[in-house]
């Protein structure tokens, strides 16, 4: 079997892009968040050697990574693994389910 593919939902993909912007506004800079997307390449080169790492979460099929401050939510399917959500921990965590 071939190494599966890493796809973002679009949720992910604005999650984490709001994230992105929020500490490049608070801190005026962009080298949190470089330093962020260089950590989450890394975690998704690790999900492509080991697609079952991550911590299965009460729904069974969902699996969610810890990277410091942040989860990151994904699926494991048949030719690829998807992130579903980027999640700040520091967030309302109301805002979780919004």
């Amino acid at each position: 079997m071939g190494k599966k593919k890493i796809i973002w939902s679009n949720r992910a993909e604005e999650e984490f892009k709001n994230i992105l912007e929020f500490y490049i506004e608070r801190n005026k800079s962009i080298s949190y968040s470089l330093k962020l997307i260089d950590s989450v390449e890394a975690l998704t080169t690790l999900l492509v050697k080991n697609n079952y790492l991550g911590r299965l979460t009460e729904n069974g099929t969902t699996r969610v990574l810890i990277k410091g401050n942040y989860l990151i939510f994904y699926e494991v399917h048949k030719s690829t693994i998807e992130i579903v959500s980027v999640w700040d921990n520091r967030q309302d965590p109301e805002k979780r389910f919004a």
